[in-house]
């Protein structure tokens, strides 16, 4: 609408604006260049493109009579470092820094005189390997793919190379290469490998990534060859490298239902503790939720918080979280980027039915030792990176611990005064180039926790996780991944309210896996297949008696061991430049493995411990149950336009592992089984159906995403069920099904002053308990709202430059509040009050709304420095409202008074240094 008016004045007070055949007669003073460039589009027949940074403060004198646009923007842009070009169908497009070259022929011949080379074609044969020339000059240059000689062998061939940071040498994850003439492209490896299928004859390509500069190579492809590429950081103008990857991937790849999320940009958004959290960041995106604030895991599109795979480096990870969910358990400094998958979960992913978060770990500097971390009054942080010995790979560490125990001594409750909470985490990984087709990294986590809450509980809990990964090419088209894994999780508990029943319990779940995943490319063919095994070792509780005045006898319970073996094969085919269709198969077969025991109840009665008839005992290895099963992943893409598209999929998940819990959010003493007799697995079918629209000019993205998810066993316990050390938990556990189903809309803005993102969510999660027996059914059979189902979501998130060394950032959130059940009336039986509690969650608490500002400020610009650092202060829940995590009732003087109790009843105000000290090449600083 300021556009408009500015047009409209000039229309007014310049009575020379004229336009014949192309020709404007214009006069202007002191207009601001995007003004003169609106004004211009609306005269006469032309698009003019550049970029809002570069033109924000330019100013110009416009004094046209009759003038050809070239002859106008010649003139008023003299001694401005600009140029520019118009093009055969009236596109001017502007450049800043150096000239665009149009006559591609001539300014290569110039070239080669200029560094003296003489050829007889006009082709110039470029080794594979660049690392010797310049990137811009290289952009000149024509490249020759393959042999000549088989040109007319036949008409497509596979081009492949790696994609690696020019700083550090690292291989680049998640680049894309992409050929606009073909409107198709390809993405790298987690070894910044990639494979595409290109016709034969001359062919441009992008190479784009977030954070890195834009580059392009012109080739000639006579038959399967490669190409390596090296990109260069791109700081100065990161928003538009941004939105360009951003929206080429959300129109022209096959993927619904999946974010990548970009740490950078998560960073920025303020969490309630100072420091960047991967989990409450994540819940600020489309389909993501959690019961409340401080709450541990998350729930995607319905389901429950175990339903995530969450992977570090390929490992999962039990525990997301510390502190009983105040913070992240993963320290963002060595997070390179997150893909979350939240539908068409990928065929070489298994394991659970909701979605999977992929975390990737950055590789470390190949270059130079780097230094950086932050403090905060909480927390404190620190990562180290640099090269290996002669530069033959990387290594990068990360450590933070949490210093608030004085917190507690602020506090006015005397218990908490002396009780005590604390928590560290270790990340690491070595990367080894072992020669040009083969590479090996290894990689650790390590997380402590433990609360002391005095003279009641004592908890501890602890992750661990390892990954040994070897990446092989064994051709242009054809590579390979094999990888070991390690993953443990375990925790004590300390009862310790007296002496007589003062006990210790633990608990350790223990994941090995093995798998192999190939990549094959052949036409217009992404071939992925592979094959993983998992062996589970369950420990689910040993308690033992504490002090020599504990009455607690010590018990143990039946280890369960399983194998789940799994094949899986996927294709993604690109049928024309507009449809893409992608399946995929994954093919399971769980074996619950002895030594353990099943208890056999009398057939016709409900189960429950009264009706045990006998108890089964299985040796070591013996086959106790098997559950094989099939899944299956179908998507498709097709391109209606140019920046619009239409993705719809389908897909069908297994999940064996299951947590065993009866509060509403993750919490560390829950407790993990495994599928037998009585627990199926989990099955989870969901229909997805997304459409994605992006305005190029105003630099906005759109999507529009349904999706319906069908259940089955899920489960949820009797009233009065005992989870802890139960020798029959099966009695307590009751399976059924559910269902649920949302919309969700996103509009984007990524690059410009002011960035960021609003989300609405409207969906339900709805579960029905509708046994053979009265005791197996839920509000008598019928379908009942999830303890996680919020219809309504409204997220928004904005980032304001404010200048090159200050940031503005708000985030804004608004939910219905979740289910709850409450106490619908009383009566007296025996003179004794008790209550009679509505259906399961028939009530909501009110809902939730909180707004969080945050701003970052730079150090000084200069470049030359050895420590870069900011400063960032977080006000969390601005308004501070009350937001209820959950409502209890308590008997007072007769009567039932409710009480709402809440986490953050206030404002948060939080201040953090971060630093990042960058050494020479040497290593020196």
């Amino acid at each position: 609408m300021k556009k408009f008016y500015i047009f409209l004045l000039a229309l007014i007070i310049t009575p020379g604006v004229v336009a014949q055949d192309n020709r404007l007669s214009i006069e202007f003073k002191h207009i601001l260049f995007r003004d003169l460039a609106d004004t211009v589009e609306k005269i006469i027949p032309v698009k003019i493109y550049y970029s809002d940074k570069w033109v924000d403060s330019l100013y110009l004198d416009i004094n046209a009579k009759g003038d050809n646009p070239e002859q106008v923007f010649s003139r008023s842009l003299t001694n401005s470092g600009f140029s520019f070009i118009i093009t055969e169908n009236n596109k001017l497009i502007l450049s800043k820094g150096y000239s665009i070259k149009t006559d591609f022929n001539k300014e290569f011949r110039e070239h080669l005189k200029n560094i003296a080379i003489s050829l007889d074609t006009n082709v110039y044969y470029q080794p594979v390997d660049e690392n010797d020339q310049d990137e811009i000059n290289a952009e000149y240059l024509e490249f020759k793919i393959g042999n000549p000689s088989e040109l007319h062998k036949s008409t497509t061939a596979v081009l492949s190379g790696t994609i690696k940071e020019r700083a550090t040498g690292d291989p680049i994850t998640g680049a894309i290469v992409y050929i606009d003439r073909l409107k198709s492209g390809a993405v790298t490896n987690n070894a910044g490998y990639y494979s595409i299928i290109l016709p034969k004859g001359q062919v441009q390509v992008e190479y784009r990534m977030v954070g890195f500069k834009t580059t392009r190579r012109n080739i000639i492809v006579y038959s399967n060859g490669s190409l390596n590429i090296e990109m260069s950081q791109n700081t100065n103008k990161l928003d538009e490298v941004t939105v360009s990857s951003q929206r080429e991937n959300s129109i022209h790849n096959i993927r619904i239902g999946v974010e990548k999320i970009n740490i950078k940009m998560l960073r920025q958004i303020p969490m309630g503790m100072g420091e960047a959290d991967l989990i409450k960041s994540s819940v600020m995106l489309p389909g993501v939720q959690t019961a409340g604030e401080a709450s541990g895991g998350f729930n995607i599109r319905g389901g429950n918080t175990d339903q995530n795979l969450i992977l570090f480096d390929g490992a999962p990870i039990i525990n997301p979280s510390h502190f009983f969910g105040f913070f992240s358990a993963f320290n963002s400094d060595i997070i390179d980027e997150v893909s979350l998958y939240k539908s068409i979960i990928p065929a070489k992913y298994g394991g659970r039915i909701s979605s999977v978060m992929d975390i990737s770990l950055k590789k470390g500097n190949r270059e130079k030792l780097d230094i950086s971390g932050g403090l905060s009054p909480f927390t404190g942080r620190l990562t180290v990176d640099g090269p290996l010995v002669k530069k033959a790979g990387s290594f990068i560490l990360s450590y933070r611990t949490t210093y608030s125990d004085w917190l507690l001594g602020l506090l006015r409750n005397d218990q908490l005064r002396k009780s005590s909470a604390y928590f560290n985490d270790y990340e690491g990984m070595l990367n080894f180039t072992l020669n040009p087709r083969n590479t090996l990294s290894i990689s650790g986590y390590l997380s402590n926790d433990s609360f002391d809450y005095y003279r009641e509980n004592a908890v501890s809990y602890s992750n661990l996780s390892s990954t040994a990964r070897w990446k092989h090419i064994f051709s242009n088209n054809f590579s390979s991944q094999v990888a070991a894994i390690l993953s443990n999780y375990n925790y004590t508990l300390d009862s310790q309210e007296d002496s007589v029943s003062y006990n210790s319990l633990t608990y350790n779940l223990n994941q090995i896996k093995i798998r192999a995943d190939f990549l094959y490319n052949i036409d217009k063919h992404k071939i992925e297949f592979g094959f993983d095994a998992t062996k589970y070792s369950l420990s689910p509780g040993v308690q033992k008696p504490v002090g020599p005045y504990s009455r607690i006898e010590s018990k143990s319970l039946p280890e369960e061991n399983a194998l789940e073996p799994s094949l899986y094969l996927s294709d993604e085919y690109e049928y024309s430049p507009l449809f893409l269709l992608s399946w995929g198969i994954r093919m399971t077969y769980f074996t619950s493995l002895g030594p353990g025991r099943k208890n056999v109840y009398s057939t016709g009665n409900p189960r429950s411990v009264e009706y045990l008839t006998d108890t089964l005992y299985y040796g070591n290895g013996r086959i106790m149950q098997t559950y094989p099963g099939l899944e299956f992943r179908i998507s498709s893409r097709f391109e209606i336009a140019p920046e619009l598209s239409v993705k719809a999929g389908i897909q069908r998940n297994f999940q064996y592992l299951n947590m065993i819990s009866n509060t509403t959010s993750m919490s560390p003493t829950d407790i993990w089984k495994l599928s037998d007799s009585y627990l199926k697995p989990q099955r989870g079918d969901q229909f997805s159906l997304g459409l994605y629209k992006n305005f190029s000019r105003s630099g906005l993205e759109s999507s529009v995403e349904l999706y319906y998810k069908h259940l089955e066993n899920i489960l949820d316990y009797k009233g009065g069920a005992v989870l802890l050390m139960n020798d029959h938990l099966e009695t307590d556990i009751l399976e059924g099904k559910g269902k649920a189903y949302g919309i969700e809309l996103m509009l984007k803005k990524q690059y410009g002053n002011l960035t960021g993102w609003i989300s609405y969510t409207y969906s339900r999660s709805l579960l029905k308990f509708d046994g053979t027996y009265p005791e197996e059914k839920i509000n008598n059979g019928r379908y009942f709202p999830a303890n996680f189902d919020k219809p309504n979501d409204l997220k928004l998130v904005g980032n304001l430059k404010l200048s090159r060394r200050l940031n503005i950032t708000g985030s804004y959130m608004y939910n219905t509040g979740r289910p709850i059940t409450f106490p619908a009336t009383y009566f007296y039986f025996n003179n004794v009050m008790r209550l009679y509690y509505s259906e399961r969650n028939e009530f909501r608490i009110p809902y939730y709304s909180r707004l969080d500002l945050s701003a970052t400020m730079q150090g000084n610009l200069k470049a030359r420095k050895i420590n870069h650092s900011s400063f960032s202060f977080t006000i969390y829940n601005v308004l501070g409202r009350r937001n209820p995590y959950s409502i209890y009732f308590k008997v007072e003087d007769g009567k039932v008074n409710g009480y709402k109790m809440s986490i953050f009843g206030q404002q948060i105000y939080m201040l953090t240094y971060n630093f990042h000290i960058r050494g020479n090449a040497a290593g020196e600083y």
